[in-house]
């Protein structure tokens, strides 16, 4: 995508509603030969962006960012997202009586904490209809 800085390319797609990504866009500049004999890198004005959007929303969200000069669209599908420490899952812990800390802030060791209360596990586990 052209633009005169980073921070302007950002701009432009913060004030997109669907291209904002999880916490906004990632931007960096595209290098390419400068023309001269010894091929050394410039840049041009070029950006890549990467934004994540979800597959619903994806042909409207290609179709904004055609809509403000973006063009050469790739598109690749997400596996996983590993964001935070999820609130369930320290809410989990917390009415377990688990000390996080006590587990290495490690939450398979947390889990294995979990697999070993029983009770505890039986207790906390959402009923099934």
């Amino acid at each position: 995508m052209r633009g005169e800085s980073p921070e302007a390319v950002a701009t432009l797609l913060m004030q997109q509603e669907g291209l904002r990504g999880l916490q906004g866009p990632t931007i960096s500049p595209v290098y390419s030969l400068d023309g001269s004999a010894s091929g050394a890198a410039a840049k041009h004005g070029f950006y890549a962006c990467v934004i994540c959007v979800a597959k619903k929303n994806l042909y409207p969200s290609v179709k904004a960012l055609q809509k403000i000069g973006g063009s050469g669209v790739l598109v690749q599908p997400m596996t996983y997202i590993f964001d935070e420490e999820p609130l369930r899952w320290q809410r989990l812990l917390a009415q377990l009586g688990i000390d996080e800390a006590a587990a290495g802030n490690d939450p398979a060791a947390a889990a294995a904490v979990l697999a070993s209360n029983g009770t505890a596990a039986q207790e906390a586990a959402p009923a099934r209809r």
